[in-house]
């Protein structure tokens, strides 16, 4: 697994993307603004992000119609009940035949973490 030489790996906060490389992670939340989104098929819409971070697609855009279905990632933290044990609650206690993931799937569960899955979107443009 791969990390950017100009990040430091936080094993109480960490991410994989769906090959199983930890990755570095993303900046977020967007701050307020207005954003041209897409998962790079078929729908293109803009994303406004209120001052209180919630959210809206226009057009009767889902998230699923601008979510890149083939990129996945999630954020792994240490499990309370992981018991110490070495390496448990790392990228390494991923499994290696659970990866790459099936678009559009959960990541999989690393023993002695809680996961969350993220959905991938490409930001095109913001409006200033």
């Amino acid at each position: 697994r791969l990390l950017l030489p100009s990040r430091r790996f936080d094993p109480k906060d960490w991410w994989l993307e769906e090959h199983g490389l930890i990755m570095e992670a993303p900046d977020f939340p967007l701050p307020p603004g207005r954003y041209m989104v897409t998962g790079g098929r078929e729908v293109t819409t803009v994303l406004s992000v209120k001052p209180d971070y919630s959210w809206a697609l226009e057009g009767g855009a889902s998230l699923y119609d601008v979510t890149h279905l083939p990129c996945r990632s999630a954020r792994y933290t240490p499990a309370a009940d992981s018991g110490g044990l070495a390496g448990v609650g790392l990228p390494a206690a991923a499994k290696p035949a659970d990866f790459p993931v099936t678009p559009g799937a959960a990541m999989p569960a690393v023993p002695g973490t809680n996961k969350r899955d993220y959905s991938v979107i490409f930001v095109t443009a913001i409006e200033r």
